[in-house]
């Protein structure tokens, strides 16, 4: 059982000393000695608006020998029992659930409303909408269902048999590739323009609902934070579970 864990990074950091895990670096900067999404089957130049989504391309399409695969990033990593995930810790989980993912991050809105007020456009997620009942209209329950609930599985982060990676791939990039077409970037902000990333996050959540798969979440560890963001990361997760849950409860919006 071939297990990989891959560390996604588009610039030089330094690395955990761990020797099960992989850096993949991504997009068309300056070499850094690391395996690089730019080769093979790849889309790496999209990297600027497609943001980790280049290294999970490069992923599905390079990797072929690989039959558990874990994505981190150069800062957030999945907490195991000492520390960052290990290969062992996967294993187990992975007995009792399809994929893991990160802890469920409340929101004080539901999710349509948060990536409108923070992240992108709402005519991108209507458009996605649009493109999903067309493409596969059995996951668009579950892509009402996501955009209504108060909060996510945040980040592109997961541990799951490679073949399920795949699966998840062959539904995503089709449905982003057609997003594309109507996309102009012009009307959009610097920040705006990772939107095809900033749309995979809530997407994954879509698909693993749509395919009713067993979920296991674990903390992130969030190594550039300080105690001081730790600690406001945490009072703001409380009070955003307080008022979603007052506003569902007292029927606002």
């Amino acid at each position: 059982m071939k297990v990989t864990n891959y560390i996604i990074t588009h610039k030089a950091f330094t690395p955990p000393e761990l020797p099960d895990y992989t850096l993949l670096q991504v997009g068309n900067g300056p070499d850094l000695g690391w395996l690089r999404d730019n080769t093979g089957e790849e889309i790496s130049a999209k990297n600027p608006n497609w943001c980790e989504l280049t290294g999970l391309y490069w992923i599905w399409k390079n990797d072929h020998d690989s039959d558990i695969v874990s994505i981190s990033h150069y800062r957030r990593y999945f907490q195991g029992k000492n520390g960052i995930l290990r290969s062992e810790e996967e294993l187990e989980l992975l007995e009792t659930a399809d994929v893991v993912l990160a802890e469920f991050e409340p929101y004080k809105e539901t999710v349509y409303r948060q990536y409108c007020n923070e992240s992108g456009l709402a005519k991108d997620l209507d458009n996605v909408r649009a493109i999903i009942e067309k493409r596969d209209p059995s996951a668009l329950q579950a892509f009402d269902s996501v955009m209504k609930q108060g909060g996510l599985c945040q980040y592109t982060m997961m541990v799951c048999r490679k073949d399920r990676v795949d699966a998840y791939c062959r539904w995503l990039f089709p449905i982003l590739e057609e997003l594309e077409q109507s996309v102009d970037l012009r009307d959009y902000d610097e920040y705006q323009k990772r939107i095809y990333g900033f749309l995979s996050e809530r997407l994954l959540n879509v698909w693993v609902r749509a395919c009713n798969l067993r979920v296991t979440m674990l903390p992130v560890l969030q190594t550039e934070m300080t105690a001081e963001e730790k600690r406001r990361l945490q009072l703001r997760r409380l009070r955003n579970r307080v008022e979603f849950g007052l506003k569902k409860l007292t029927g606002g919006n």
